[in-house]
């Protein structure tokens, strides 16, 4: 390079190790150099506890913030700067680092919000045989499966996506359930034994395959790169999940499942609640709203749940 050439900018990405995890970096980081020509988007591996940790429930030990904590402290520390998440890992309520100087700057093209059944024995969860064994590590999975499926016997499961998919080929249970986004982001995705699940059998949790793009709030320079990917109709509809949670004091033992949807110029809401401890009643309510009007819904919404019972559910 010639002396008097321009270094070219570059931004130091944090991310997971996991395969998913990388998969998604990389595909931000190459959206981003392609919107900014010249740019430089280099990935830096943070170990979080969430990923070295993996022989117990995730609600036992601290709850998803336990795969975000690390990469905020090196946000924080300056040593990245900026860091992508699975959304629904970022937490609502009780953050395990101080949230004063981070921002979410941007929440890129969702990916397919819904679950994925994983089944060599059948499509759905209606195809499978009484008490077969179905995987999930989420409460808000296990209580609407066994809302539709009492005799189901729900099995917990650790590991990243390719762990947990390679343990379902190896016959430790019959059906697994997954997040969508992650399986097709990682190149998983085989139609031929995975099916994704209606809402209306499984309704997602907040945030479900929509991407967190994280960095100091007084960082001018990196918010300004990052906010050319953001989506305006996935922000809104992740904030207002988001803010079901909030309103509905969850935190990482409550089975809380919300989802929005734009179509139209209409913003609908849903949201579902399950007992504490991921068991079975689930109730659930819905609204809809005019576009520029869909905070009102999160209200809505959060109202019928409470008239349904919800604080009792979540305390139960």
């Amino acid at each position: 390079m010639p002396v008097d050439s321009p270094i070219p900018p570059v931004l130091r990405l944090g991310t997971r190790g996991s395969l998913l995890a990388r998969m998604q970096s990389q595909a931000v980081a190459d959206e981003l150099m392609s919107r900014h020509p010249g740019l430089r988007v280099e990935l830096v591996l943070v170990k979080t506890t969430g990923d070295q940790v993996t022989d117990q429930p995730l609600h036992n030990i601290g709850g998803k913030g336990l795969f975000t904590k690390e990469l905020e402290l090196a946000l924080l520390a300056g040593s990245v700067d900026f860091a992508v998440h699975s959304m629904k890992d970022v937490p609502v309520t009780m953050p395990l680092v101080e949230q004063g100087n981070l921002v979410i700057a941007a929440v890129p093209m969702r990916e397919d919000p819904r679950d994925l059944f994983l089944s060599r024995v059948g499509r759905g969860l209606d195809d499978l045989p009484r008490e077969a064994k179905i995987a999930t590590g989420s409460l808000r999975r296990g209580c609407q499966i066994l809302a539709r499926r009492a005799d189901l016997r729900v099995e917990p499961v650790r590991g990243n996506v390719d762990t947990r998919i390679g343990k379902l080929a190896a016959k430790e249970f019959d059906a697994l359930v997954l997040a969508t986004a992650g399986v097709k982001r990682c190149g998983l995705f085989d139609g031929s034994y995975m099916t994704s699940m209606a809402t209306d059998q499984l309704l997602p949790a907040a945030g479900q395959g929509a991407l967190a793009l994280q960095c100091r709030a007084d960082d001018a320079r990196t918010l300004a790169w990052l906010r050319v990917m953001n989506v305006a109709d996935d922000f809104d509809c992740v904030a207002a999940e988001r803010a079901v949670v909030l309103a509905l004091h969850g935190d990482c033992h409550s089975p809380i499942a919300a989802l929005g949807r734009v179509s139209d110029q209409e913003f609908t809401l849903e949201a579902a609640v399950g007992a504490s401890g991921g068991k079975p009643p689930v109730i659930r309510a819905k609204a809809a709203m005019p576009r520029a009007e869909f905070m009102s819904a999160v209200r809505v919404v959060v109202e019928e749940l409470f008239a349904k019972g919800a604080a009792e559910l979540l305390k139960a």
